[in-house]
Formats: structure tokens, C-alpha cells, sequence
């Protein structure tokens, strides 16, 4: 009994001085003495991207799975503390004793409940730097306060990426924008429309919520926050999206109303009649994004049709997007291609953080 227990105090030994010969920071006090410094960012002064861990929910206790990769290069030995700032219900946390300099990985533990759904924007400090990262809380409804495709609640926001991002005067280039729902709602032919405001593009996209499982869109006839048509006469009130439909039956199918529109062809305007023919593809599909897993996804098939005067009547198919609708959250991907080369994405268009929806 006593040689077994001398052995286990030896085994015990020799894994104490193998981890003190490879770890670089400890919990351990006393492992070095004074204040360790060093900053959160490189050498250019820019941030390193955070990982996040874990899965976040309206009121849970976050876990030992709930936690925060970040990056910190230290310039000097002794006792650290990194920590966030406490938003929305929860903080994270570090403290130690750093034993070499260099950059090292440092995980902050999470702490707290998270108390609403939607992106949580947090700053971490450590010494006189301070940088930054976000992550997504979920709950039912992939997070969201309603179980329709499109929220309406005011205030609320989605902010999306663009890849290739927009061109703007100047030579400069709009790679995100943000949409965010109106408080001010107004009817047209009795039904009740909400406005997504875009900043710093200020253009607006008018949409319903769920009216018998359908939802309607008042505008010109082409592509959610892309607008391709050189000339437009007129606004067509049509349904984008159905969340009660069968992909391949006859009613997944339908085509919005036309309207006289102008598009630009190998530098010459050509005027014609343009709609869209609009298919629910698919259903009930899961996605990854924003580090989480969405569920209760509509795919749509938009194709945008024109047909130039003097052309006997013979419709052109334009271009096509695949855009995917998300329960709760309204539309969380757009990808844009032609017709003839359907692997070739020209834009898209992908969410990239929500509020408040």
C-alpha cells in the first residue's frame, strides 16, 4: 500500500514538472511575481478575431463550454487579468500568471445569462488596450420574438455582407450595410406594409408581415436590397415569399405583376416589359451562420424576367437568385448568378449580425 501511494506521489511529480516545463501562462500564485503587460493587438495595432465557443441562449447559465479565444501578446512576466464589459446579462473573464513574453492564446471563461436574443457587441481589456468581438444569443424562433419570415418589431436590425461589395463615388467600396425596421408603418391597398431602412445606402425595401401565409413586397420587381434595372415606370405590389406551400406543387410557383422597365445590354438601353417568376425550392432546411446553426429555412428561386419591345414577344431570363429566408429573422442569404453558369455567384449577400427582431 505504501509503495503504490510513493508511486502515485511520484507519477504526481513528474506530471507537475512536465507542465511547468510546457505551460506558458498558470493559475498558480506565486508562478511569477509583479503585473504582466502586453496589449490585445499585433504589431500594426489591429485586433485579432476572437473564438467564440459555445452555444448562447435566452436565460441559460452560460457553461464551461461558454467561453472566448483571444489573442494577446505579452510583453512582460507576472499576474494578468483580462476580462469584457458586462452586456446584456453576461461578461468574460481571465486571470493567471504569464511565464514567458510572446503571444499567447488566453481563453475567457463566460459568465452570467444572457437576457435577450440577437448580437451582443463586447470590449475586452487587458492593460491600456482594449479590443473587441461579437456573438449570437439564440432561442426558439432561431432567436427571434416571432415565428414569421419577415419581423416587424421597430428598431429592429439585420446587418448583411456583400461579396463583391457595391462601388461608390470616390472609388470607394460598400462591403456591409444595415437594415433596419421602421416605426412607422403605412397601408396600401389595406394592407400593412414596414419599411427596411438601409444605412449608409438609405434605400428602403417595403415589405408585410405573414397575411395567410403570405408575404408581400411593394417595389420593383428584382432582388432584395439589389437593384439592377437602369430604368423603372412603376411599382409592383407582389408576394416574395409563401411559408405554407409544398416545393413542386403548382401553388410553390407564381409570377409577379409587370412593369415597363430599361436595362443597359452591351452599352444600349433596352426598354421591355420585366417581372419575376418566383419558386419555393425547398423547406425546412438548416444552415450555419454567424457561428450558430439556423433552422426552419425556406429557399426561393427568384428569376428575373424581361422581355425588350420588337422581340416578338421572346422573354429573356436575366439573372437568378437563391435566397434563403430564415424563421424569425427574414432573409439570411442572397447569392446572385446567371442563368447559364448557375456555380458562378456574381454577388452575395449574407447576414451578419441581428437585434432586437
Amino acid at each position: 500500500m505504501k509503495l503504490l501511494l510513493k508511486n502515485l506521489v511520484y507519477i504526481l511529480f513528474l506530471a507537475i514538472v512536465f507542465n511547468s516545463c510546457t505551460k506558458e501562462v498558470s493559475l498558480e500564485t506565486g508562478a511569477a511575481s509583479g503585473v504582466a503587460a502586453g496589449i490585445l493587438t499585433d504589431s500594426l495595432g489591429e485586433c485579432k478575431k476572437a473564438v467564440i465557443n459555445g452555444v448562447y441562449y435566452i436565460n441559460s447559465d452560460l457553461a464551461d463550454t461558454n467561453y472566448v479565444m483571444v489573442n494577446v501578446n505579452f510583453t512582460s512576466l507576472g499576474k494578468y487579468l483580462i476580462y469584457s464589459d458586462t452586456i446584456n446579462g453576461m461578461w468574460f473573464i481571465d486571470s493567471g500568471y504569464v511565464l514567458s513574453t510572446g503571444a499567447k492564446d488566453i481563453k475567457l471563461k463566460g459568465k452570467g445569462r444572457p437576457l435577450t436574443a440577437g448580437t451582443t457587441d463586447f470590449k475586452t481589456f487587458f492593460g491600456n488596450s482594449t479590443c473587441g468581438f461579437s456573438l449570437l444569443v439564440g432561442g426558439p424562433n432561431n432567436g427571434s420574438s416571432t415565428s414569421d419570415f419577415c419581423p416587424t418589431s421597430a428598431d429592429g436590425w439585420i446587418k448583411y455582407s456583400l461579396d463583391p461589395g457595391f462601388s461608390l463615388t470616390g472609388g470607394s467600396t460598400l462591403d456591409t450595410f444595415r437594415a433596419t425596421i421602421s416605426p412607422f408603418s403605412y397601408i396600401f391597398q389595406g394592407k400593412t406594409y414596414f419599411k427596411y431602412q438601409t444605412t449608409p445606402t438609405l434605400d428602403t425595401l417595403s415589405v408585410t408581415g405573414r397575411i395567410n401565409g403570405e408575404y408581400w413586397s411593394l417595389g420593383t420587381p428584382e432582388y432584395d436590397y439589389l437593384y439592377l434595372y437602369d430604368t423603372v415606370a412603376n411599382n409592383a405590389e407582389y408576394i416574395y415569399l409563401k411559408d405554407n406551400v409544398i416545393p413542386g406543387t403548382p401553388s410553390a410557383t407564381w409570377e409577379t405583376a409587370i412593369v415597363r422597365a430599361g436595362t443597359f445590354q452591351g452599352g444600349v438601353l433596352y426598354l421591355g416589359n420585366a417581372r419575376l417568376k418566383i419558386t419555393v425550392t425547398d423547406i425546412n432546411l438548416t444552415g450555419s451562420y454567424l457561428g450558430t446553426t439556423f433552422t426552419d429555412i425556406i429557399k426561393v428561386k427568384r428569376e428575373m424576367l424581361f422581355t425588350p419591345d420588337g422581340s416578338s414577344g421572346v422573354e429573356q431570363t436575366l439573372l437568378v437568385a437563391d435566397v434563403f429566408y430564415a424563421k424569425g429573422i427574414g432573409m439570411i442569404e442572397q447569392k446572385l448568378y446567371s442563368p447559364n453558369t448557375p456555380n458562378r455567384i456574381i454577388q452575395r449577400i449574407v447576414i451578419k449580425g441581428y437585434k432586437g427582431l
